[in-house]
């Protein structure tokens, strides 16, 4: 069949996460080092992306936080979840997040959490994330509001 498009969701190295980060998240970087977040190599961090012929075109980067406004339990924060313009409104951003989830919860984590921008806010929503809290200015990115959901 002729044009089907096939997407595969894995564990990926932080290094994996570079491009992305900079086409979509941080246009004022090259892909590279620069990309690197203090987070990145943290003793349980965990990266997955969504492929697609090749190519990462979806990535989001785990690691263990607790947020102090949310409920006690074991937190994950997500940081610098990506997916390429030309991969959105496909459901590689669901299976990104729900592969993430999944794989989470044998790390008995039963909460996420992350600083999400405005223009993401909806999609957050449609996964039954909730949005809490008020606008707050993150530097050179813009308005974020907090999202979480339990697992």
């Amino acid at each position: 069949m002729a044009g089907l498009i096939t997407y595969k969701f894995g564990r990926i190295t932080s290094e994996e996460t570079w491009a992305l980060r900079a086409a979509v998240l941080w246009p004022e970087k090259e892909p590279g080092p620069s990309c690197r977040m203090s987070t990145d190599g943290l003793p349980d961090a965990v990266h997955f992306g969504v492929q697609c012929d090749g190519e990462w075109v979806s990535i989001g980067s785990f690691f263990p936080e607790m947020h102090p406004e949310l409920p006690p339990s074991v937190h994950y924060r997500l940081r610098a979840m990506a997916t390429h313009e030309s991969h959105r409104q496909c459901g590689v951003g669901r299976m990104l997040i729900e592969g993430a989830i999944s794989a989470l919860s044998e790390k008995n984590c039963s909460l996420v959490w992350a600083d999400a921008r405005h223009v993401a806010l909806g999609f957050y929503a449609r996964l039954d994330w909730d949005v809490m809290g008020p606008t707050y200015e993150v530097p050179l990115r813009g308005p974020h509001r907090l999202v979480w959901r339990r697992i």
